[in-house]
């Protein structure tokens, strides 16, 4: 996808069309809860080298889960989000902001952060029955 606001929610939709059937409702809501805030950290957050600089996203489907891949554009800084992620017991609930890491943290059944080819990739991992 384009490091683009406007391709966030497209990607979103083709990754919710591409794993319709695999995942249960529970599941279909974190992902989509996750997909959505990752996409949109790294395209408001990321520094690329060039501006139209593409995040990679692949799917992979294991017999009770499903990974979903994101690398940062060529160039951007390393951020592992859970360093970063805030409890979201401790969010103000009329903050503005301040709440996307925690979700995924939250959502997302485990979380793996790290170099892969020369980029860096999100590894957000689902069951597909939606429990842990």
């Amino acid at each position: 996808m384009q490091n683009d606001l406007g391709d966030v929610d497209r990607m979103v939709v083709a990754l919710k069309t591409a794993v319709d059937g695999t995942l249960d409702s529970a599941a279909m809501f974190k992902f989509e809860i996750c997909t959505s805030e990752a996409l949109t950290n790294i395209v408001k957050h990321a520094a690329p080298i060039a501006k139209n600089a593409s995040i990679l996203v692949q799917l992979s489907e294991a017999e009770s889960t499903l990974d979903v891949m994101i690398f940062d554009p060529a160039g951007a800084a390393p951020f592992d989000l859970r360093d970063h992620a805030r409890d979201l017991d401790t969010v103000d609930p009329l903050a503005e902001s301040g709440r996307g890491l925690g979700l995924i943290m939250q959502c997302a059944d485990a979380v793996d952060y790290g170099s892969h080819d020369g980029r860096t990739r999100l590894i957000l991992t689902f069951m597909k029955s939606g429990e842990f």
